[in-house]
């Protein structure tokens, strides 16, 4: 392997670099956390379900067509509850914005990601913005790429506590109508219409009211997400909203799943190889290296030298972020086999930020990923296969 190895992560530079550019537009959701505030972890998979509620939801007002939307992660903050909040929790928006163009993650660079930050302990406030602005008219729907680059949307999770605590006493009595504010506010459909709305702004949508003065939710017999968020289930999109999103990079994917997560095809080939998923109700699995720590709800570990594991599958797109697990300690080395043929070699040490892998796999239909050298357990982070175009 010693003479290999050259080869091998050059080629992996290259080809990473390179399969960079192939990832589809997408949204990059991340539960924010303090690095000095607790969370539970069924918060977790309580933001897993909203943003796929929020993606099918735009599948069926636009006839079929939705976001691609990565795996959540869990980012602890560099920065304290304090930090944060300042005077406002509007202070939350900078401090995000520099902290993860830190990570790498420039999103007002003509970027192809949109940064959604669901945020813990941020109240009500959300907010968001786009590289290249919103619409400036109906007339410009279809017509311009506003809305096509970069985004950001920071959203308080507030309401997420009372959901899950079940803290709302009108529906308790049987009071569940919707003009009744707890009730509303706690069902759950408030805060998905939030994420919703703040979306519909990344993509370049601004209020109705924008073109339509005095356009108000009560006065309207079209109830759309942009200007009525908390009527989640009577909510759609005015014809020009539509017309606008479906013109964009974002929105080009059928209602499928984007990818496949390898932690529900693959296999251990040997002892030290370890899945951990989210449905399994696991723990998850944290890399240290970026603030105070990134948790993945899906991970695949391999525990030491000679660890591997064998995974089924389409082709298309292998991404993964490549760290040493909490508490590890020294080097290793991972080799990833497509097929018969090695296809990169990676070196990892204990204490480094997560690295973003991304290689393009052709029409390979088995992968297999081993641990050749040094020690430590090794997270794959979050590890998905994206679909070729014509598997989809």
């Amino acid at each position: 392997m010693s003479k290999r190895t050259p080869l091998l992560a050059a080629c992996a530079a290259l080809w990473v670099c390179n399969a960079a550019a192939q990832e589809p537009a997408r949204v990059m959701p991340v539960y924010l956390v303090p690095r000095d505030v607790g969370f539970d972890r069924s918060g977790v998979a309580y933001h897993a379900r909203v943003l796929e509620d929020v993606r099918r939801w735009y599948g069926e007002v636009l006839g079929g067509r939705t976001f691609v939307a990565e795996p959540l992660v869990v980012q602890v903050s560099r920065h304290t509850f304090a930090q944060l909040a300042a005077d406002s929790f509007q202070a939350w928006w900078p401090l995000l914005q520099q902290e993860f163009a830190d990570y790498g993650w420039p999103w007002n660079r003509r970027a192809k990601f949109k940064l959604l930050f669901l945020t813990h302990g941020a109240g009500a406030w959300a907010g968001s913005d786009s590289e290249n602005g919103g619409i400036d008219s109906t007339a410009d729907a279809g017509r311009v790429d506003k809305g096509n680059w970069g985004g950001l949307g920071v959203i308080g999770d507030s309401s997420v506590g009372g959901v899950e605590a079940g803290v709302c006493p009108e529906i308790a009595r049987g009071k569940a109508d919707s003009t009744v504010a707890t009730a509303w506010w706690c069902s759950g459909s408030t805060y998905r219409g939030t994420v919703a709305h703040e979306l519909g702004h990344t993509f370049g949508l601004p209020h109705p009211d924008a073109f339509q003065k005095g356009f108000r939710c009560a006065d309207s017999t079209a109830y759309t997400i942009m200007q009525c968020h908390w009527w989640w289930g009577r909510a759609g999109l005015l014809d020009y909203e539509v017309t606008h999103l479906r013109s964009l990079d974002f929105f080009q994917f059928d209602t499928l799943p984007a990818y496949e997560l390898l932690t529900a095809g693959c296999r251990g080939g040997g002892a030290g190889a370890t899945l951990r998923s989210l449905e399994g109700g696991d723990s998850l699995t944290w890399v240290d290296g970026r603030g105070g720590g990134t948790g993945y709800p899906w991970a695949v570990l391999l525990a030491g030298r000679g660890a591997r594991v064998v995974c089924r599958v389409r082709g298309g797109l292998l991404a993964f972020d490549l760290g040493m697990e909490r508490g590890a300690t020294g080097s290793a080395e991972l080799r990833v086999d497509a097929g018969a043929k090695p296809l990169a070699l990676f070196s990892v040490r204990a204490g480094a930020p997560p690295q973003r892998i991304v290689l393009p796999l052709g029409d390979a239909r088995v992968l297999r990923f081993s641990v050749v050298g040094g020690g430590g357990h090794l997270v794959l982070g979050n590890a998905r296969a994206y679909r070729s175009p014509d598997s989809r």
